[in-house]
């Protein structure tokens, strides 16, 4: 009874897990449960085996992955003639691949050898501070003691006088053949290697050592460039034989032969200083980046600069291959900068340069024949300017330079290093340099008197305060005359003078007693308030950086400028200086080009080169163009100014204008004035003085202004060839015999004002 009780209940239960067994529900709950206890096995797996182990080594040792520069946006003229552009170069890193001492030592030296075979240019900052054959350094010993006990690299101690230093030591080596052995120690450079070998390994260790935090965290570290693809090609089949070597594709920065005739608006690209990390680090800049020194390439940095990218590497190690493996399409792409379009017409740009250069050489030749004595024209500037829209349309200065030696310089090129000494002023081109100036742009960086140039915010003041109109302008010019205790005598006819002259015949034979006169009768606060008004001694507010205010002479001025009472007082004579450009104005070409093109329009504008700035897509990100300003004086009185100017091309019935023969056959009718400005160092230096020009076209309906001038050009009137050539290119004027007369005697004008002191009268 019981067994049949037992196998009773036994089929029960049987058929009750049969029947659950056949429930699709319970099925799918097992299956369920399969796929859980499979997850959570995996989960664990990763947890605690090797791979997991990796991907914690990677990420917080070998991040696998390098910056990738942005090729810096193009700067094109206004006809996209290309400035500066990015050019693609192959480059070669080099990884941690956890090499034994020797065995990373002695691939180093093949690599050097084969960068040499395959004349690349090797990387090494080392050089910028040591050299051999013979062991040398190559800065100040202050500087190689700052170098040696940087915290974040030598970390050497300074010793005091008397100690021996050795090799072995952890004291600063101001011996060169004792910093060698340093540093053949401290790389583990084995005696076997002689010293060219020796230093072949050091040169590349130091790049790693000095970047060796980002070396030991997986950041590569660049080693050369300028490889040829015949060796990447080689370095990429024998990557197991080149432990850690990877080659990539990055960009440099070039500048067309162009670039260099408007070098000092383009500008140039340098290292990236602590300081400009310090602001610009937020914006993804780096150590290595390089950023605008100056010129375009600096005013417009953020926007030609791009943005960096993101590039995964894979390669062999001592360890196999070490980290995760990145697919080589992991990472993120470089953002090329925007393409900046200057207002700069090269065309017009090249004229100017070669006319400058020209009237350099000619007068340096003529003082050759001559022989004076005197020190004659070496260095100018000159500003094309749009009169109605302020568009700079050609500003150049010289002595120039070529953008491109910059770049050179850090990838070794000798020609180039030696080109950016005489740049700095370094070493033997101390005095040259001081003179010459090459890397200062003089048309917004240095101030001038204007001279003669000034004698048009003199005639306009004297016109608007009623001194003087357009129809009743006579003042005589008498030769000696005595302004408050200072005698003046007229260049021309020192004694006696021209006699009674209008402002055309002043304006034309540029006679300083009538202006001197004319300024006393005006006063200094209504000229300096002219002065104002016209934007002299005043910013432009041009899109460059580097622009000077400059001065302008006024009682205010004076006193600033000098420390003792009586220099401050201000003197009837000290007008009759400042009414013809003298005593303390002094203003930048710019500002000049500025003021010429107000007198043309009656407006100010304020000037650009930046034309445009468009980003990769063709959005325009940025416009140059500005408004210009009504100078709100009287239209009877500016066109008398005009007139007069224009005069100084014509002539009068009684006297020829200072220009007439430079443009008396130019088809175009140019209004202008010449200006010859002394500098205070006529005698004491033996110089000439500086000759300026300025002058707008057409008289009717004007559309440019140009203004220049010439350090030590002698006379304002010769130097007007440059304007002529400027002009004749802008208009497409064919060549004439006037654009062959630099040697031309000029016409005496543009009067200095020779004083001879008798009392000042306040």
């Amino acid at each position: 009874m019981a067994d049949n009780v037992n196998e009773s209940s036994s089929n029960s239960v049987f058929s009750s897990i049969l029947g659950v067994l056949r429930n699709r529900y319970f099925v799918l709950g097992v299956i369920f449960c399969v796929f859980g206890a499979t997850i959570l096995y995996m989960t664990a797996a990763l947890q605690f085996s090797g791979y997991q182990r990796t991907i914690s080594a990677s990420s917080e040792g070998v991040s696998r992955q390098y910056t990738v520069s942005a090729p810096r946006g193009d700067i094109i003229d206004a006809n996209g003639i290309v400035l500066a552009s990015s050019r693609e170069v192959n480059t070669v890193m080099i990884s941690n691949a956890y090499m034994e001492n020797a065995d990373l030592n002695a691939m180093c030296l093949e690599l050097s050898y084969l960068f040499d075979q395959y004349n690349c240019t090797s990387e090494s900052e080392l050089d910028e501070y040591f050299g051999v054959e013979p062991f040398r350094f190559l800065k100040s010993e202050e500087d190689i003691r700052l170098w040696q006990t940087d915290h974040n690299l030598f970390d050497l101690d300074d010793c005091a006088q008397g100690v021996i230093v050795t090799f072995s030591d952890n004291y600063v080596k101001t011996d060169p053949q004792v910093f060698f052995l340093y540093l053949r120690q401290l790389f583990e450079v084995e005696n076997s290697y002689n010293d060219d070998e020796a230093y072949r390994i050091i040169r590349i260790r130091f790049q790693i050592f000095k970047d060796n935090w980002s070396f030991q965290t997986g950041t590569p570290v660049e080693i050369a460039t300028d490889v040829p693809d015949e060796l990447v090609t080689l370095l990429n089949e024998q990557n197991y034989h080149f432990m850690g070597i990877i080659t990539a594709r990055m960009y440099r920065r070039t500048y067309t032969p162009s670039a260099q005739l408007s070098s000092h608006v383009v500008g140039y690209v340098g290292r990236i200083s602590q300081e400009s990390l310090a602001t610009l680090a937020n914006y993804g800049y780096s150590n290595d980046d390089l950023v605008g020194q100056s010129g375009v390439e600096s005013q417009m940095e953020r926007y030609l600069h791009g943005t960096s990218g993101i590039s995964t590497y894979n390669t062999w190690t001592t360890q196999g291959q070490e980290g995760v493996f990145f697919p080589s399409d992991y990472g993120t792409d470089a953002q090329r900068g925007a393409t900046v379009q200057l207002t700069i017409d090269t065309n017009l740009q090249r004229v100017g340069i070669e006319a400058l250069k020209t009237y350099i050489e000619d007068a340096k030749n003529a003082e050759i024949i001559e022989q004076s004595g005197y020190k004659t024209a070496n260095a100018g500037a000159f500003v094309v300017m749009n009169v109605n829209t302020g568009a700079v349309l050609a500003m150049g200065s010289y002595p120039n330079f070529d953008p491109n030696d910059f770049v050179l310089s850090m990838y070794g090129d000798e020609n180039a290093e030696e080109q950016l000494e005489y740049y700095l002023g370094l070493g033997e081109y101390e005095d040259i340099t001081a003179e010459d100036m090459p890397l200062w742009n003089r048309a917004i960086m240095s101030q001038y008197a204007p001279g003669s140039t000034f004698k048009m915010c003199t005639a306009l003041a004297a016109l608007e305060m009623g001194i003087i109109s357009p129809s009743s302008t006579w003042y005589s010019c008498d030769s000696p005359i005595d302004i408050g205790g200072w005698t003046f005598r007229c260049l021309e006819f020192s004694n006696g003078g021209h006699g009674p002259l209008d402002l055309n015949g002043a304006m034309a034979t540029s006679c300083n007693i009538y202006f001197m006169r004319l300024g006393v009768d005006t006063g200094i606060d209504n000229i300096d308030a002219m002065g104002r008004r016209l934007g002299l001694g005043e910013y432009t507010g041009i899109d460059l950086p580097g622009e000077i205010r400059g001065v302008r002479a006024s009682r205010q001025t004076k006193i600033r400028l000098h420390e003792y009472e009586y220099d401050r007082t201000w003197f009837p004579a000290d007008t009759a200086q400042s009414a013809i450009g003298q005593f303390d104005n002094c203003f930048t070409i710019m500002q000049l080009c500025r003021y010429t093109a107000g007198i043309a329009t009656n407006r100010l504008v304020t000037p650009y080169v930046i034309d445009n700035v468009t980003s990769a897509d063709g959005t325009v990100l940025y416009e140059g163009r500005t408004v210009s300003e009504s100078l709100g004086i009287s239209e009877p009185n500016i066109e008398a100014v005009r007139f007069a100017m224009r005069c100084v091309v014509t002539g009068t019935s009684y006297w020829p204008g200072t220009a007439q023969d430079i443009f008396s056959d130019f088809p175009v009718d140019v209004v202008c004035k010449t200006g010859t400005a002394e500098t205070g160092y006529e005698e004491i230096r033996k110089e000439y003085s500086n000759g300026l020009f300025v002058c707008y076209a057409p008289a009717e309906d004007p559309e440019i202004a140009i203004a220049l001038v010439v350090e030590r050009g002698e006379w304002g009137s010769s130097t007007a060839i440059i304007a002529r050539k400027l002009l004749a290119s802008y208009f497409d004027v064919a060549p004439t015999r006037a654009e062959q007369m630099l040697d031309t005697i000029p016409i005496t004008g543009d009067d200095l004002g020779s004083a001879e002191q008798t009392e000042p009268v306040i």
